[in-house]
């Protein structure tokens, strides 16, 4: 029996993908780009992200029980359509890698000082691999349980940033060639919400739904928005120097009355999201995997994933600014596709079965 989501889970979901690469690293690199016109730069990625779900749900409503391969195998042949999921299946991938490198170096950071790779593998691939081997339905259920605590912990971070002197940033110091320049080098930080194309025939969607999935993403927008206003305000000029944000806008607070440290908050905020969006980006993965190889089953695929990414972390991409530095020069060129060309190939499949309706009616 095929596993299936309802529009909440299904909204979670949606705001997980658009917390992911956002909320540490992402606001320092943008300012020394943009300086805070960032905050525009941001604006205008989430609005291109927006703009695709339109696309989502015309397709949900036409093709109401059909996955994204079986439409696209239909109307662009097996051999595109497995070039489109090779892509995808990149995709994924590199944004698991770009997710685990950043909060690895944050969490050696902030807990263990040292190299600590082994045990942070130890820690994150089992659970990851049984979450993908669950399944969809159980995998956002759990995230279901926990997305109360991720957001009171994003929001107790924002609130508790305002105890210290904040000034507002100065903005409209960027010009139009670094404006659009930081658009196209950041792009591959965003275009996650993708992930609900892949899924789509397990989403159940009811007349008059779509308003739920838009109130997701507005407040996932919005919360990610506040957090780069905050921290631009709190740091200003050295903006660019603190490189996990929604930990360093809690930097006053070491020690705060009888509270204790209140890092803790952000430490485990991150470890809940980072969590959870490493489970959609492996599901990813190895969905896009199982439609290539038909054959192979869910375990053979986490076990793939497995000895793939450590290969490709530990022996090409381990260097943690090889990494960040691939983020903003090939990666983009793969976003590019995936968070503007295909939805743009999706619409047209739309608009032309729209019109072989009309002509028969």
């Amino acid at each position: 029996m095929k596993q299936t989501i309802n529009i909440r889970q299904a909204g979670i979901l949606l705001i997980m993908c658009i917390f992911a690469n956002k909320i540490l690293l992402l606001p320092s690199l943008m300012y020394s780009d943009v300086k805070a016109d960032a905050i525009f730069v941001v604006s205008v990625l989430f609005l291109i992200e927006i703009i695709s779900l339109p696309v989502l749900f015309l397709l949900k409503k036409h093709f109401p029980t059909q996955s994204l391969y079986e439409i696209l195998k239909a109307k662009l042949g097996v051999f595109l359509t497995k070039i489109i999921y090779i892509l995808l299946l990149l995709f994924f991938f590199l944004k698991v890698l770009l997710v685990f490198s950043i909060t690895y170096v944050y969490f050696k950071q902030q807990i263990y000082k040292d190299e600590v790779i082994w045990i942070a593998l130890i820690s994150f691939l089992p659970v990851i691999n049984h979450a993908v081997v669950s399944g969809i339905r159980p995998l956002s259920r759990t995230m279901e349980i926990f997305f109360t605590v991720v957001i009171i912990g994003f929001v107790a971070c924002l609130a508790f940033s305002l105890f210290t002197r904040i000034s507002v940033p100065y903005i409209f110091l960027s010009n139009v060639k670094s404006f659009f320049g930081a658009i196209y080098k950041h792009i591959f930080s965003f275009g996650d919400i993708f992930f609900l194309f892949l899924i789509i025939d397990k989403i159940e969607i009811k007349k008059g739904q779509e308003k739920i999935l838009y109130k997701y993403a507005f407040i996932g927008f919005i919360l990610v928005l506040l957090l780069y206003f905050l921290y631009y305000s709190k740091y200003q000029v050295t903006s660019f120097m603190h490189n996990n944000a929604l930990a360093d806008i809690l930097v006053f607070s070491v020690q705060f009355n009888a509270i204790g440290r209140l890092d803790i908050i952000a430490m485990i905020t991150i470890v809940l999201i980072t969590l959870f969006q490493m489970e959609i980006f492996s599901y990813g993965f190895s969905d896009c995997l199982l439609h290539i190889f038909p054959k192979l089953n869910w375990i053979y695929s986490v076990v793939v994933f497995d000895i793939v990414f450590g290969i490709v972390y530990y022996i090409f991409l381990g260097k943690y600014e090889k990494m960040i530095s691939s983020t903003t020069s090939w990666f983009p060129f793969l976003a590019i596709f995936i968070n503007i060309v295909l939805p743009v190939i999706l619409a047209i499949i739309l608009l032309i079965k729209r019109r072989k309706n009309e002509k028969i009616d």
